[in-house]
């Protein structure tokens, strides 16, 4: 890996922790919050696709330093389990992540305030799990 592309892939994961940190600030919001406030909807909803895009962009890095190529976001969990980078729950976790980046950014109608609550209270941890993983293969 080239220190142009060191640099990159380091500007990205420090932009993830960033992200991730934000998004630990906004569990704070109640259900409510975001029933009564499309601000706060609007805050959440970004935070939560910055932070899958910023994961998806690490992970093309660490596949592109093995001379793996994806042809789109939804191959990169597939990619990532068969490089053993990732577990097989891991793999699923993205794969969730993906799906949900795709029903915000085409806004879905099926995604409701109750459904982007729940994963910003019990999914934002998978960002932090993500992280931890690209510090161990020290790219």
């Amino acid at each position: 890996m080239t220190k142009i592309i060191k640099k990159q892939l380091q500007e990205k994961i420090n932009n993830l922790l960033e992200i991730y940190q934000g998004l630990k600030q906004l569990q704070r919001f109640k259900l409510n919050d975001l029933k009564e406030n499309i601000e706060n909807i609007w805050a959440v909803t970004f935070g939560l696709i910055a932070a899958i895009e910023a994961t998806l962009d690490i992970a093309q890095y660490i596949l592109a330093e093995k001379g793996v190529k994806s042809e789109s976001y939804g191959q990169i969990p597939f990619k990532l389990f068969e490089e053993k980078i990732i577990n097989q729950k891991f793999k699923e976790e993205m794969q969730k992540m993906i799906g949900f980046r795709n029903c915000a950014i085409h806004n879905y109608p099926s995604l409701e305030e109750e459904h982007l609550y729940e994963i910003l209270q019990k999914d934002v941890e998978e960002f932090k799990k993500f992280l931890k993983i690209v510090v161990k293969l020290k790219v």
